[in-house]
């Protein structure tokens, strides 16, 4: 691309990534972490799109339950969203663990309890963190990479003799409108989740083919996820430019597309902040890698 006029019209440019991503969260871009990959061990990307409908859901039989604790290893830079929903009856007995400003809070309701309770370490830094959550007597334990973080009492006894028998538990989404919860959150996560364990397998009954459109076989590093809204500023008064005009720039971008379409880039002023918008659309055809424009 190239741009001919006064040099003073770029002073204050700003560059605005918005990748099509179902994400949400600050404005802020994150510091620099070190990078870290996945194992050889296959892993289920929780979204697949930007709605709240769960990547998998499987049942259970609640008679044929011995186990019953649920554990696995988890990976996200987005701050907000659903991990994963269990109910016998939506109305009246659910469980919701997801992410709220990065850290895991619980939503419970059923015959005993309802409440909605945040606790432990931020989880959006892109690291894979071993979850536990189990039920021991009447209470409920959260574990985050083997700490206990939240114990919460009370909140469970006998199932009555006409309670249901079957127990969902969807991944990545929820079961019922997002404005039934306590507590409404955006449901979609961009999250990564392996090494998954739910509850007892021999009482397990069905469970759907998972339907996310992406890939966790990425590197997990900053630049992989940006909520809306994000931008990055750039004076290019600090940038080196030829003394003579015309001048140009250009621009590298390396992309992985999944299915979906929105806004990938805008540039713009001060004065103008819309100078020039790409967007994306029908993304299921495949596109070339890494081009620069």
């Amino acid at each position: 691309m190239v741009s001919r006029g006064p040099l003073a019209i770029w002073h204050g440019l700003l560059l605005l990534l918005l990748l099509p991503l179902p994400s949400h969260g600050g404005p802020a871009l994150r510091p620099s972490l070190p990078s870290q990959t996945t194992e050889d061990s296959p892993a289920l990307h929780l979204s697949n799109g930007p709605g709240q409908e769960p990547v998998t859901i499987m049942t259970f039989n609640l008679t044929k339950i011995t186990k019953i604790s649920s554990s696995f290893e988890f990976r996200t830079w987005d701050p907000e969203g659903v991990i994963f929903y269990g109910d016998t009856n939506p109305k009246n007995d659910w469980f919701m663990l997801g992410l709220r400003d990065g850290r895991p809070e619980i939503q419970l309701r059923n015959h005993w309890a309802q409440l909605t309770v945040s606790a432990g370490p931020r989880l959006d830094d892109g690291k894979w963190h071993q979850m536990e959550v189990k039920i021991h007597g009447d209470s409920l334990l959260l574990r985050v990479d083997g700490v206990e973080v939240l114990r919460l009492r009370q909140v469970f006894g006998q199932q009555a003799n006409n309670s249901q028998l079957i127990m969902r538990i969807a991944l990545g989404g929820l079961l019922f409108p997002a404005s039934d919860l306590r507590l409404p959150l955006v449901p979609a996560l961009d999250a990564c989740l392996r090494q998954d364990d739910w509850l007892d397998q021999q009482a397990q009954t069905s469970a759907s083919v998972p339907t996310s459109v992406r890939s966790c076989a990425v590197e997990s590093q900053p630049g992989i996820f940006f909520p809306p809204g994000t931008g990055a500023e750039f004076g290019l008064q600090e940038i080196p430019r030829p003394h003579v005009e015309p001048w140009a720039f250009s621009l590298d971008l390396a992309l992985q597309l999944a299915a979906g379409s929105g806004r990938l880039l805008a540039l713009g002023t001060p004065e103008n902040p819309s100078w020039l918008s790409i967007h994306l659309q029908d993304q299921e055809r495949p596109l070339l890698p890494p081009f620069a424009w």
